[in-house]
C-alpha cells in the first residue's frame, strides 16, 4: 500500500542515517526507522495513525533530528513496509504486534508521540508501560469512548464510495487542502481504506476496545495534548473527555488552523513545541550539568515564542 513518493522518502531517510529494521513479532515481521540524532534530549518515539506509516512523520524528524539522541518511527502491523498479520489485521493483532515492537526498542525512558489511531496505542502503551514513557505527546489522539451508532457513525467516516468521499475526507482532514494535492491525496486515501484488511480493522472494533476514564486518569508521565480547531474526522466530544480525564498535570492545546493531520501541515510548529515539551522531563539537575541541553532549551524557548500566535 506505498506510493512511490513514500518509497523514495524511506531511501532518503535510510541514507540520513535513519536505518530500516524489520522486527519479528508474534503476528509477524514490522518495520521499524530508527536513528540516532544529533542532540540531548530524551529519544522520541512516534506511532501512526490509521492506514498511514513512519514516512509520514518526515517532516517532524527533519525538525527533532538537530535535538534529539535517537528517532524511532515503527510501521503498525498491515501498514507501510510491515507484514500483514498472518492472523489478519484486527485490534488485537495491531496491539499486540505495535507492544511487542515498543517493548523491544525502547531501552530508556522516551518521549512517546502518536496522532490517531497512534495516539490511541500511545496512551494505552503509556498506562501498560510506564517506565518505559518519560513524556506522552499526542496529537488528536483517538479512542475516545462511544457508544455502538456513535461508533458505526464514525467508521462510516472510512468507508469511501468512490472518489468524491475520498475528496471529501481529505477536505475533513486537513484544515486547508492543497488545491493542487487533493485529487493525489485522494487517490492515495482512497486506496488505502478500501484496502480489505483495513476494513477488517475497522470491523474489529467496538465500544469496549475505546479508552476507559481510569486508563487517562492513571497517566503519571508528563503529558502534552495537542488538538486541532479545525477537526473533523474524530468526534467533537473527544476533545471533552480528553480535558475532564487527563491528569491534572497534563497540558491540553488547541491550536488554529490545524486540522486532524495538523503536523503534516505545520511540521515545524509541532516539532518545536514537542521538543519544548521534552526538554521540560529532564530533571533540573540533569539539565545543569549538560551545558548541551541549557544551550538546546534557550533555543527551545526562542522557538516557543515564535509558535505561541498558534494557540
Amino acid at each position: 500500500m506505498l506510493t512511490f513518493p513514500e518509497r523514495v522518502a524511506r531511501r532518503a531517510l535510510n541514507a540520513q542515517g535513519l536505518r530500516s529494521r524489520w522486527l519479528d513479532t508474534s503476528v509477524g515481521r514490522l518495520h521499524v526507522l530508527d536513528g540516532p540524532g544529533r542532540g540531548t534530549l530524551p529519544p522520541i518515539v512516534m506511532l501512526h495513525g490509521f492506514s498511514a506509516n513512519a514516512i509520514s512523520y518526515v517532516g517532524l524528524m527533519r525538525h527533532f533530528a538537530p535535538h534529539a539522541r535517537r528517532m524511532v518511527a515503527p510501521d503498525c502491523p498491515g501498514h507501510g513496509f510491515s507484514e500483514l498479520p498472518r492472523q489478519g489485521l484486527s485490534r488485537e493483532t495491531l496491539t499486540e504486534g505495535i507492544f511487542e515492537v515498543l517493548d523491544r526498542v525502547i531501552d530508556e525512558p522516551v518521549i512517546l508521540l502518536g496522532t490517531s489511531m497512534g495516539g490511541f496505542a500511545a496512551v494505552r502503551y503509556a498506562a501498560r508501560s510506564p517506565h518505559k514513557v518519560r513524556g506522552l505527546a499526542l496529537v488528536c489522539p483517538g479512542g475516545s469512548p462511544m457508544s455502538g451508532p456513535a461508533l458505526e457513525h464514525f467508521l462510516a467516516t472510512f468507508r469511501l464510495r468512490g472518489h468524491r468521499d475520498a475528496l471529501r475526507f481529505v477536505d475533513r482532514m486537513l484544515a486547508s487542502s492543497p488545491p493542487g494535492l487533493r485529487h493525489l491525496l485522494a487517490y492515495g486515501i482512497r486506496g488505502r481504506f478500501t484496502n480489505p484488511q483495513m476494513q477488517r480493522l475497522l470491523d474489529s472494533l467496538h465500544p469496549d476496545d475505546l479508552l476507559r476514564p481510569d486508563e487517562l486518569a492513571a497517566l503519571t508521565m508528563p503529558t502534552l495534548m495537542l488538538w486541532g480547531r479545525n477537526e473533523m474526522i474524530l468526534p467533537a466530544d473527544g476533545l471533552d473527555f480528553f480535558r475532564r480525564h487527563l491528569p491534572r498535570h497534563a497540558q491540553v492545546e488547541v491550536w488554529n488552523r490545524f486540522g486532524h493531520c495538523g503536523y503534516l501541515e505545520q511540521p515545524r510548529a509541532v516539532s518545536e513545541r514537542v521538543l519544548e515539551f521534552a526538554r521540560t522531563t529532564i530533571p533540573a539537575p540533569d539539565r545543569q550539568c549538560d551545558p548541551r541541553v541549557d544551550a538546546d532549551a534557550q533555543d527551545m524557548t526562542r522557538s516557543v515564542h515564535r509558535t505561541a500566535h498558534l494557540h
